[in-house]
């Protein structure tokens, strides 16, 4: 249907109830209870109203919000405003609804409730939801549900994901909206959640309303009436017969239409749920106009502007008012159809709303034609067609035809027999002008279409070029890496075992020659070979695996000063001989989201490198900045320094030179190598600030958490 607009309902929360007896329950109980445990039994009667009665649930929430103020109880506040805010939208109360959210976040984040604070946002989603602000709902729903993950609350990721399927529903983004519904449908099975699966079943036949799979669509929607209890409305009861309403109407079966709509307002007045009341007063009045019941059709649509009007609907009071004009123009009630087409005019335009103006040109063209002003009517239809297509098809050239023809048959009433000839001879000209562009319009296009050819080829061809540079570019990095690796092999790992089989060697055959002192010098010296060498080993087998994507990284929220703080401990020995002092001076609350294992390596590789490059009595200092969402890590030494060459050949394994110690500690420049591989598999960045003598910087990034 040309004018027909849908309304998808939420319903998706853990506040459904256990019905009638549940309330009756909870009303007994608060009689007996004590008066700070009031609020809580308050906040409980709401959640059992929350999609049964607007106003019982508005009297319910602000009790609790009386008696939690009082008692200073914030979390059931917060929830009980929240309540106030989604009842408020239901009761046509936008800003109401609003000023109940804004004090709900505000009380939730200054008490650092965290679910709390999630739902919140959640009802911020839905307040900008409801009012149509598609794209600023779907931010708020989706940081939401983040959070929510994040915190392990299913019932909130449930809301939120339902509220994205809506949106994403008004968007006409179909294949979106059923897999959020789908993934919202398997949390709620998962959870066990019987009336809220019923209430998924309803969206996602709404969602299939939407793509005109309409056959599938009342399947959805009987099984909820099936499966709902007539004596208990629900809202997912009302909206299931108001679906299938709008399923039959864009059946062209109106008559069963009405059927439906009519079982509707009903249970929707039961509810005193205004802004749905409004819609099928809407609907009631596109299948009446369809079945030329021109009288009830504008009696329902007066009753839906009215609560259009009250609730701030601007959306559906802007349909409601063209099709309103579109009858009055019928019935001849050309001044009030003026006044009805007017304001609908004038509320597109002021909220920049355009996806109607197209059924606003067509009726306007209608009431122009109709009251005789034909000029009107033909520019008014010109630019109805223009909206909906830019190309013309037969039947709307046929439809401009008629109206032009019309305009001119007037002009020729109203002119002599000479002046038609001057007509027909311009007509003629203007023909073979517009012959003339057109052939011209065609010359231009096929060049444009040539020159187009043209320069995409070039662009294929430089692509192609640079994918070729870029893959021997890789190919010259990745022969030089194994070249150093294989340097690496055959030399750095050579060397020490020849010097550990040496050191076996000479102590083997000489051990009865040396004294003790001796053999122990020779035992010692035997020790850190060996170590050296395994620390060797063990660095080219990490770097081995991450060339290989064997190295799995599995992020987890950890404390930094924590892990720096035992990261330093198995280099104090080595710190006490030399005399240096290792600061830690990262704050102690300092949280990250790192893989522990990769940026532990990181942290005492950079330790170790500082130790071996700082003389004795030297210091070394560990500190922290925040930027943006990255937290800096930066281990400052008062070493040797470095200059800008040794700089730059730094964290490449091709150029990369081991250099002695202070005390000629010996390495390969791979642990280097490995932080920088470590670090950016973190997402993060690692960089060296050094000046000869002066001491080093080494920093990195990692993502806050």
């Amino acid at each position: 249907m040309k004018y027909f607009s849908l309304y998808i309902l939420l319903f998706l929360s853990v506040l459904s109830g256990f019905g009638q007896a549940k309330i009756d329950s909870l009303e007994r109980i608060l009689k007996t209870s004590e008066k700070k445990e009031k609020a809580h039994i308050y906040y409980l009667l709401a959640k059992e109203v929350f999609y049964k009665d607007v106003q019982q649930l508005t009297y319910y929430s602000k009790k609790a919000d009386s008696i939690a103020y009082r008692f200073q109880i914030d979390s059931i506040r917060v929830n009980a405003l929240n309540f106030l805010s989604y009842a408020s939208i239901h009761s046509g109360k936008l800003d109401d609804a609003i000023g109940y959210n804004k004090k709900a976040l505000k009380l939730a984040k200054s008490n650092t409730l965290k679910k709390e604070c999630i739902s919140s946002k959640y009802f911020k989603g839905y307040y900008l939801y409801a009012i149509g602000q598609t794209d600023s709902s779907l931010l708020y729903l989706q940081n939401a549900y983040q959070e929510a993950i994040i915190a392990k609350y299913p019932e909130l990721k449930l809301r939120c994901l339902n509220t994205i399927a809506a949106n994403y529903l008004n968007q006409g983004k179909y294949k979106n909206a059923l897999e959020n519904f789908t993934l919202a449908y398997h949390i709620a099975d998962s959870l066990q959640l019987k009336n809220i699966l019923t209430n998924l079943s309803l969206n996602i036949g709404t969602t299939l309303l939407y793509n005109e799979e309409l056959e599938k669509a009342i399947n959805y929607f009987e099984k909820v009436i099936a499966a709902s209890n007539p004596n208990d409305v629900t809202l997912a009861y009302a909206t299931a017969f108001n679906n299938l309403g709008a399923c039959y109407s864009r059946m062209a079966d109106h008559e069963k239409a009405l059927v439906y709509f009519n079982e509707a307002l009903p249970a929707y007045e039961k509810l005193n749920n205004k802004l749905q009341i409004a819609q099928v007063y809407a609907n009631l009045g596109q299948s009446s106009y369809l079945l030329n019941k021109t009288e009830e059709a504008t009696g329902y649509l007066h009753n839906a502007i009215k609560l259009n009007r009250e609730s701030k609907s601007t959306n559906q009071l802007i349909v409601n008012l063209i099709l309103l004009g579109q009858l009055q123009t019928m019935k001849q009630e050309y001044l009030q159809a003026k006044c009805s087409l007017e304001e609908a005019e004038d509320l597109i335009k002021s909220h920049n709303i355009n996806y109607n103006k197209s059924d606003l040109y067509k009726i306007y063209s209608y009431y122009f034609s109709q009251t005789n002003q034909l000029k009107k009517a033909l520019d008014c239809k010109q630019k109805e067609l223009n909206l909906r297509d830019s190309t013309f098809n037969r039947t709307r050239q046929q439809q401009i035809s008629e109206l032009q023809t019309k305009f001119e048959t007037k002009l020729k009433e109203n002119e002599n027999e000479n002046l038609r000839k001057d007509l027909a001879l311009t007509q003629l000209n203007t023909e073979k002008q517009n012959q003339i562009q057109n052939f011209l319009i065609i010359v231009a296009f096929l060049v444009i279409i040539l020159v187009l050819i043209l320069l995409n080829r070039a662009r294929l061809k430089k692509i192609s070029h640079e994918i070729i540079e870029k893959q021997k570019l890789e190919l010259e990095i990745a022969n030089s890496t194994k070249d150093k690796f294989f340097s690496i092999i055959a030399h750095d790992l050579r060397s020490p075992f020849s010097a550990l089989v040496g050191l076996c060697e000479l102590l083997s055959e000489l051990y009865d020659e040396l004294s003790d002192d001796d053999r122990k010098i020779y035992i010692h010296d035997l020790h850190e070979a060996s170590k050296n060498t395994f620390s060797l080993l063990e660095n080219l087998l990490t770097w081995s695996r991450i060339q290989q994507g064997n190295i799995k990284i599995e992020k987890k929220v950890l404390n930094i000063s924590n892990l720096i703080q035992n990261s330093i401990l198995p280099h104090q020995a080595t710190a006490k001989l030399k005399k240096i002092s290792i600061t830690n001076l990262v704050p102690a609350q300092s949280n990250v989201l790192i893989d522990k294992n990769s940026i532990e390596t990181v942290i005492m590789n950079l330790i170790n490198n500082a130790l071996k490059f700082t003389n004795e009595g030297g210091t070394i200092n560990i500190s922290s900045k925040e930027k943006g969402n990255k937290l800096i890590i930066s281990i400052a030494d008062s070493g040797v320094g470095m200059t800008k060459q040794q700089i730059d050949k730094l964290f490449k394994i091709d150029e990369n030179k081991s250099t002695s110690g202070t005390s000629k500690e010996t390495g390969t420049g791979l642990g280097l190598i490995l932080c920088k591989e470590f670090i950016e598999l973190n997402n993060g960045e690692i960089w060296v600030e050094s000046e000869q003598g002066k001491g080093s910087i080494f920093s990195f990034s990692i993502e806050r958490s």
